[in-house]
């Protein structure tokens, strides 16, 4: 499974769905309780007589459906699988952006040895997902100041001491992955080929990132051990 979802990886990546007319994520009105605990796929009759495919996920305090033919990929991944319902029950989800006019959830899915797929989803008909990490361990979000922006950390297990890391950025307003640029930088920071120690919004357009001299540091206290810690400015391209 991992090995054909990898090519499809490549194929459809960051890949829309052809029809925008709903959303590719819902709220049902489905009380939390009377919700299965583990996620689960749900089939309704349209008008049309055709059957639409939904993923049920149960949150703390709502109930979600992924509309799966919204999402291209991700219906790719499950039509691929030999038990659709037991790769579905291992999915996972969690709302990372709580906004009043448009909340934003990452998908988790097609996990191996503790690192997945993720995608991003939102509640607007306009915008489908996202897939923004393959084979990665999501790590932390946080909104840009003026809320128009987002960068996402995902890090894989080390080869080293550290986890190395990608950043992606998030453009909210065109739903689009936007790229990171320094002109001083040569070797590439991004695509797990460095640890990335943390990352700051300074403002709307411009992030700092903190990464190591080496490899060789401590993941309890990278600060204190013979490595510096050199903060890289990056300016957010369109």
């Amino acid at each position: 499974m991992r090995k054909s979802f990898g090519v499809l990886f490549f194929i459809v990546c960051f890949l829309v769905a052809c029809s925008n007319s709903e959303p590719a994520i819902v709220k049902v009105n489905t009380p939390p309780e009377e919700v299965a605990k583990e996620p689960e796929l749900i089939e309704e009759l349209t008008d049309n007589e055709e059957v639409d495919e939904f993923i049920e996920f149960k949150l703390a305090d709502e109930v979600l459906r992924v509309n799966l033919k919204q999402i291209p990929i991700l219906s790719a991944y499950l039509h691929a699988a030999k038990d659709r319902q037991a790769v579905i029950e291992k999915m996972d989800i969690q709302q990372i952006v709580n906004k009043e006019e448009n909340n934003i959830y990452l998908l988790e899915f097609s996990c191996l040895d503790g690192q997945c797929s993720y995608l991003l989803l939102d509640e607007s008909s306009e915008n489908t997902g996202l897939l923004v990490a393959d084979l990665a361990l999501f790590d932390h979000v946080v909104l840009s100041p003026e809320e128009t922006k987002l960068f996402l950390k995902f890090n894989r297990e080390p080869t080293h001491e550290l986890p190395l890391s990608n950043v992606v950025v998030i453009d909210l307003e065109n739903w689009e992955v936007l790229p990171l640029e320094n002109e001083a930088i040569v070797n590439n920071l991004f695509d797990y080929h460095w640890p990335i120690l943390s990352v700051n919004w300074i403002d709307e357009g411009t992030l700092s990132i903190s990464i190591p001299d080496t490899l060789d540091t401590t993941k309890e206290h990278p600060e204190d051990s013979n490595s510096k810690v050199n903060e890289v400015i990056f300016t957010v391209g369109k």
